[in-house]
């Protein structure tokens, strides 16, 4: 009786420490509650408020870049990615005058018949004049000799323009944004390229805006989340099949490891690459005043003045461009300064002839490309057909079967070889066969279509077929037991402007 007297008196005394104790964890839990609530909160705004921001700060964009609301109807490229469809909204609630253009472009099959039927169905629901077209891209990259992403990027803007004409708008909007001007920098970088290929994507030109160039991809995910914006997504962007994928999911992903803020040091670094450019422009202006002159739609350049500037091959580069003329072409001419006259060059629209103390440059004629002349000592030629040309000693030579690359015995071989177009009624004899066979007959037998065969080039030596390029070589131009040295030619493509 006593023992349980002092048992309920030790219970008393505990409870209110017990009833302490829980009122101190339900405060504690009130305070962490309230703390999570406030950050969640804030966080809210802070969301609300820089989606918020994306259509402040692209309307003040679009200012920057000159489009006016009342005066400018913008045509909208629209894939029906995310970046353009939340481009497409951004115009729509500053309250643009814009109609929208899509291109299949007939790379995924289902999947972009897919995105075109989302685009018109997104045109109609806001009632948008809707402009669509379908493109075989492949067969035109086939036809030009050109990549896909290069095919596709000459026939949106070739529509775009024709459609700006036919209804009277005044731009096309883009929907490129900073990560992808990043991504161009390294894609040039790695192709190679001079300053000007380093500024990324212009913001603007005669015909194109791209109002999205200050938003980076992020923003643009979180504006499209905070508005519930539906938009289709292209699975080949994942896929590191095409060189700009690559950069964006390998390389560029290494640098923001190394650097958190990578994107935004990379925009600056554009900027100010952009002023270099800027000052480099305007000395540029004078250099080729001093350097150069024009006659009759010819373009002279004095080399004894180039080499007194002291940066000859940088003035070259930047004057040679402008002919589009390829860096690895403005190295051999800049070899070939002080050598001997006659050697002509090759760009997609120009020739340049070294002639003494002047190099030459004209626009090259529709004819010209059908005879070149190849020299024993020419390493590479562009134009009309890009090859590689190798001597190499007749010793443990691994001979490649593929129809792109020819071995020719050398010591055969009478130079200046000529490559040129086919002609009817020419024949040679095809490797491993005895007899002649017309090059008609030969094509026939390929199932060549006519444009294969108005294509068609063949190397020639003293008048004699040596190859049918890309296909086969002469029997009696093969490599054999008395041959010393080999000529390997690489057939790789034709050469197109960017």
């Amino acid at each position: 009786m006593y023992s349980a007297l002092i048992s309920d008196k030790s219970l008393t005394s505990t409870l209110p420490f017990i009833s302490l104790f829980f009122t101190e964890i339900l405060l504690s839990t009130k305070l962490i509650l309230t703390a999570l609530f406030t950050v969640c909160y804030t966080a809210m705004i802070f969301f609300h408020y820089f989606c918020a921001m994306l259509q402040v700060e692209f309307e003040k964009n679009i200012e920057k870049l000159g489009v006016s609301k009342h005066n400018d109807k913008i045509l909208l490229a629209i894939s029906g990615g995310i970046d353009s469809v939340v481009m497409a909204n951004l115009f729509f609630a500053a309250k643009f005058n814009v109609a929208i253009a899509h291109c299949n472009f007939s790379l995924r099959g289902k999947a972009s018949d897919d995105d075109a039927d989302f685009v018109e169905a997104f045109a109609k629901s806001h009632e948008i004049m809707f402009h669509s077209i379908k493109f075989d891209t492949e067969n035109y990259a086939h036809r030009q000799k050109i990549s896909i992403e290069m095919a596709a990027r000459e026939l949106r803007y070739e529509w775009f323009e024709n459609i700006c004409k036919q209804y009277n708008y005044s731009k096309t909007a883009i929907a490129h944004n900073k990560n992808d001007a990043v991504e161009t920098f390294f894609l040039n970088l790695v192709r190679g390229t001079g300053i000007k290929g380093l500024l990324g994507i212009t913001a603007k030109t005669e015909t194109i805006i791209r109002p999205l160039l200050f938003a980076s991809r992020k923003q643009i995910e979180n504006h499209a989340n905070k508005h519930n914006i539906a938009f289709c997504t292209d699975e080949t962007n994942s896929s590191n099949k095409f060189v700009r994928n690559r950069i964006r999911n390998n390389i560029i992903s290494e640098f923001e490891i190394i650097n958190p803020v990578f994107l935004q040091t990379m925009t600056e670094n554009i900027n100010h690459l952009s002023q270099c450019y800027d000052a480099l422009q305007s000395l540029k202006c004078k250099i080729i005043a001093d350097v150069s002159y024009t006659d009759n739609d010819i373009f002279f350049i004095d080399t004894d003045k180039l080499h007194q500037t002291g940066n000859e091959q940088l003035w070259l580069f930047e004057i040679l461009q402008q002919f589009n003329f390829k860096t690895e072409r403005i190295a051999d001419i800049y070899a070939a300064l002080d050598g001997e006259s006659g050697k002509k060059f090759f760009s997609p629209t120009h020739v340049l002839l070294k002639d003494r103390k002047k190099l030459i440059i004209s626009v090259l004629k529709s004819d010209e490309y059908l005879c070149v002349e190849i020299d024993e000592n020419t390493e590479k030629i562009d134009c009309p057909v890009s090859l590689k040309i190798e001597k190499k000693e007749n010793k443990n030579i691994v001979i490649e079967k593929k129809r792109n690359i020819a071995f020719l015995n050398f010591d055969k071989l009478k130079f200046p070889l000529i490559l040129r177009r086919w002609q009817a009624g020419e024949s040679f004899t095809p490797f491993g066969m005895k007899g002649r066979k017309k090059l008609s007959d030969y094509f026939i037998d390929k199932k060549l279509s006519q444009f294969e065969k108005d294509e068609q080039y063949v190397l020639e030596s003293d008048k004699k077929i040596v190859w049918l390029v890309n296909h086969r070589i002469d029997d009696n131009f093969k490599i054999d037991e008395n041959c010393k040295t080999v000529l390997k030619i690489t057939y790789e493509h034709a050469e197109k402007k960017d």
